[in-house]
């Protein structure tokens, strides 16, 4: 019975600890990985991102009209995170998006307005 206990606090540990260092490592990553990862991470918060595009960092990486873009996003208290997603079509340059993200996984994005985006966000995105 001591030997089993021991055996699943061992377990316990390794798994717990080798959890939290990946998800320490995926943090703000753009790799298929990081965003599987922070998909299902119960320890990253869902939270919205706000990005400017830019046409000339985005691609049709397919061949389909489906862009990749590789983008510096804001939060609403103005911290950058790199995000990487893919847009349904060449998207409009210049315009600012608000991205529903959990980690580096972007679940979805919609048009955002200079009235409706947090001040600190806002400001970061214009300067570029």
């Amino acid at each position: 019975m001591k030997n089993l206990l021991k055996f699943l606090f061992i377990s316990i540990l390794i798994v717990g600890g080798s959890y939290v260092g990946a998800c320490l490592y995926t943090k703000d990553r753009t790799d298929q990985f990081s965003q599987a990862l922070g998909q299902y991470n119960f320890l990253v918060k869902r939270d919205s991102w706000y990005v400017k595009i830019d046409n000339s960092k985005g691609a049709d990486e397919d061949g389909y009209g489906n862009y990749e873009y590789d983008l510096k996003s804001y939060d609403s208290e103005g911290e950058p995170h790199q995000v990487k997603f893919t847009g349904m079509g060449k998207l409009k340059q210049g315009h600012y998006l608000k991205l529903d993200t959990k980690g580096a996984y972007v679940y979805s994005y919609e048009e955002a307005f200079k009235n409706n985006m947090p001040r600190a966000a806002y400001d970061k995105l214009a300067a570029e």
